[in-house]
């Protein structure tokens, strides 16, 4: 490998979106672009001036032409990718999860390595490579991943529309190791079968372990509805918690179902009953039979996917949590999330200031919580932060 990279030239415009600390530049803001550069390839960036900015990977096939990597002159080395995971590990030991054998290990722009995700779910490691620049140093990150925690299994999940919006064909299955895709974990004394292979994302939602921990800490004494239930995270946390039983409701058969093994793994499964139905008309059924919870909770999936539905997004939002009131008992308690990055804090709070209007509810916030440690969040990068999530009282009337 050479010593050197080959450089590109930024406008002004990306020159001080990159001082600012945002990592990305568009096609339109790159100037003095070597010809022949292939897609995926690492770059040295040069101000207008000439001044260093940086190594970004390159790819202009894609909306967002530059991922910069470093603020420094750096190579693709493997000795590069191993620093970059040994500094993640101890942002996570610093916050108190360095010994977690179920987090996230490494978090795209949150850990400086754009487009590459890493779960760690006991001896099995899931990952996703998601932007070109990291596909150029796969074998390279997967090395370093195995040297490091000597996993049974490197699990490759790399499929969706990231991988299409960057030009790569979907990859799924064993990268590296042997054995089941399904290992079992524990989380606050909770345990769960994970299926890197058939499982949501990587196999599992591990972002919203400390919320569930808050919904754990109101449960006692109470019925629960488990909106959008997945892998019954919330609604067994709940059950560790002293809940009398738990109604999980989940579009997905597969996720009741998933849940319903969980319950039995947890040994409540007399206290848990799952039902695979669409959430908006379960709520509806619920709500004219006269049914009531003393804790409802949702935890949809991202309502949005691009700017354009912004506005259906925050329509869904508004209906979910006005139904999910309209099954609340009077002084019971609304856990309720988002996990569209799309929709910033300040409108998802309108969202749900809508949805108790619509309902003739007065709401006390109790709780607020966001996403763990293992999901950093960068202050330059508001893409990092996605994660939304409160718990408010219906007040008597």
């Amino acid at each position: 490998m050479t010593d050197l990279l080959r450089e590109v030239g930024v406008s002004r415009k990306g020159e001080e979106r990159l001082r600012s600390g945002h990592p990305w530049v568009f096609g339109d803001d790159l100037r003095e672009v070597p010809t022949g550069l292939s897609a995926g390839e690492w770059a040295w960036v040069r101000s207008r001036s000439g001044e260093p900015l940086g190594t970004a990977t390159i790819n202009l096939g894609s909306r967002i032409a530059l991922r910069r990597v470093s603020r420094a002159d750096v190579l693709p080395t493997e000795a590069f990718l191993g620093n970059r995971l040994r500094e993640a590990c101890e942002r996570r030991a610093e916050a108190g999860m360095g010994g977690e054998r179920a987090l996230r290990i490494l978090y795209s722009e949150g850990d400086f390595l754009p487009g590459v995700i890493a779960d760690r779910y006991g001896d099995v490691l899931s990952v996703q490579i998601l932007t070109a620049g990291m596909e150029a140093v796969r074998e390279l990150l997967l090395d370093v991943l195995e040297r490091h925690f000597r996993p049974r299994l490197i699990y490759e999940r790399s499929e969706g529309g990231g991988r299409r919006h960057e030009g790569l064909p979907e990859r799924k299955g064993p990268a590296r190791g042997e054995g089941p895709a399904r290992e079992e974990i524990e989380t606050d004394g909770v345990r769960f079968s994970v299926d890197v292979e058939s499982g949501p994302k990587t196999g599992f939602f591990l972002d919203q372990r400390r919320n569930r921990g808050i919904v754990r800490g109101l449960a006692k004494g109470k019925a629960v509805l488990d909106g959008f239930c997945a892998a019954g995270g919330f609604g067994l946390y709940a059950l560790a918690g002293g809940a009398t039983n738990v109604l999980a409701i989940d579009t997905s058969r597969a996720a009741v179902e998933t849940a319903r093994a969980n319950a039995a793994l947890n040994g409540v499964s007399a206290r848990w009953e799952g039902e695979a139905e669409d959430l908006f008309q379960a709520l509806r059924n619920l709500r004219d039979v006269g049914r009531r919870f003393d804790l409802v909770i949702l935890d949809p999936p991202s309502f949005a996917k691009s700017r354009e539905g912004r506005e259906g997004a925050l329509r869904g939002y508004r209906d979910i949590n006005r139904m999910g009131l309209s099954v609340l008992s009077a002084g019971g308690v609304l856990a309720t999330s988002s996990c569209t990055q799309l929709i910033g804090m300040t409108q998802w709070v309108e969202a749900l200031r809508d949805a108790a209007a619509d309902a003739g509810a007065d709401l006390e916030r109790i709780a607020w919580g966001g996403q763990p440690p293992d999901h950093p969040v960068l202050l330059s990068v508001p893409e990092t932060d996605y994660l939304k999530f409160a718990v408010y009282r219906k007040r008597l009337p």
